[in-house]
């Protein structure tokens, strides 16, 4: 496992990788699942800029990330696998270089826009997203131009120092759309793949036209070519697992099939 790496440990059994997203770290996204350390060891990964972890050399990219946690799931034997957002890009990249470490594959709306290019709404997403990026004037600017972006209103609070660096790497980021996921090698693994997804239900109208609809896309697309069994959670948008009871119960009964 790299050294540099930060990593939280709970419970005990067989391990499963959390891999979390922008804007967030380990401990922060993977809260509410602490009640599966009842039966699992949950293994808490902060990426590089996130969290506890030091920041790369350069910007922070998904490559190098799926690096890190196929040397993380190196470690573990056969590991479910669990990414949300910006770490689902992660954990299909990983999970496609280790095929043989994974036990199960869960990405909860992996932004893999790359997927689905050439759609005007996609193409619309991608240069609000990308606009953000260019414009912000610092960290903040930037997570409140990125929630403008998806549709959201601006924050009410300010950030907090780990949000606020959190924030910081987040806009240094590789783009999402830059990934190529490997879809046919990733089919042909024996494995089980799980797709989450919000319903988006509580969420503005604006940010289910814009949001929500690049997500459904993606995830179309993953649950096609993948052969994935699907999840849908309402009251919830991009982050289900935030739900903890109904989105563990889930994951709980995912794993089980996998064992």
């Amino acid at each position: 496992m790299p050294d540099e790496l930060h990593v939280i440990r709970w419970g005990a059994g067989e391990p499963a990788v959390l891999v979390h997203g922008s804007f967030g770290w380990g401990e922060e996204t993977w809260l509410e699942q602490r009640q599966l350390a009842d039966a699992y060891e949950l293994v808490l990964v902060d990426r590089r800029g996130f969290g506890r972890t030091p920041p790369p050399d350069g910007r922070v990219d998904f490559d190098s990330d799926a690096d890190d946690i196929a040397e993380i799931l190196d470690q573990h034997g056969r590991a479910h696998l669990v990414g949300h957002s910006y770490g689902g890009i992660v954990a299909l990249l990983a999970a496609a270089r280790r095929p043989g470490a994974v036990r199960s594959l869960c990405v909860i709306e992996p932004p893999a826009v790359g997927l689905v290019r050439g759609r005007r709404h996609i193409e619309e997403f991608i240069d609000r997203v990308g606009d953000a990026a260019d414009n912000a004037s610092d960290a903040e600017d930037y997570h409140a131009r990125f929630l403008a972006a998806f549709g959201f209103p601006p924050p009410r609070e300010r950030l907090s120092r780990e949000s606020l660096s959190a924030a910081l790497s987040s806009w240094t980021e590789r783009p999402p759309w830059e990934a190529e996921i490997p879809l046919d090698e990733l089919a042909e693994t024996s494995f089980p793949k799980l797709v989450v997804r919000g319903v988006w239900d509580q969420a503005p109208e604006e940010a289910r036209r814009r949001g929500a609809a690049a997500f459904a896309a993606v995830c179309d697309v993953l649950v096609e070519r993948l052969h994935a069994e699907s999840a849908e959670f309402a009251g919830a948008a991009h982050n289900p697992q935030l739900l903890g009871a109904p989105f563990n119960d889930r994951l709980r009964a995912f794993w089980k099939s996998a064992a």
